[in-house]
């Protein structure tokens, strides 16, 4: 757990004032991260998807572009596993903002569905 807290302290440590670009960089680590783990939700991150395409398509670059998507997989992620909820609540509690609660990441999850974000 050391290894992606120094990581977020870096990121933060970069530009303290940007908290915007910082999460962002924390959640594309936690999305590597959780991918790294395994990490699926129906299915769709090999199996559904590989099996359906002619090629097999990189999920790292292609499949995730979209910034909604991607935040998508982690809140849903940390739902999922408690390791990664406690790095979320790490990069929060880096750069001194409110913590996140299950409560808030499921209405993050929530919000994002409502916008039409799906995998």
């Amino acid at each position: 757990m050391n290894d992606i807290n120094a990581l977020f302290v870096e990121y933060f440590i970069n530009d303290p004032l940007d908290s915007e670009g910082y999460l962002n960089d924390c959640m594309d680590l936690l999305h590597g991260f959780a991918q790294e783990k395994g990490i699926e939700f129906d299915g769709y991150f090999q199996e559904r998807w590989e099996v359906a395409a002619n090629t097999i398509v990189n999920f790292d670059e292609d499949y995730f572009e979209n910034r909604d998507r991607k935040n998508l997989y982690v809140f849903l992620s940390a739902l999922y596993d408690d390791e990664v909820f406690d790095y979320l609540q790490s990069a929060y509690a880096i750069a001194k903002l409110e913590a996140p609660t299950q409560e808030w990441v499921k209405l993050q999850v929530d919000g994002l569905i409502a916008k039409g974000v799906r995998f």
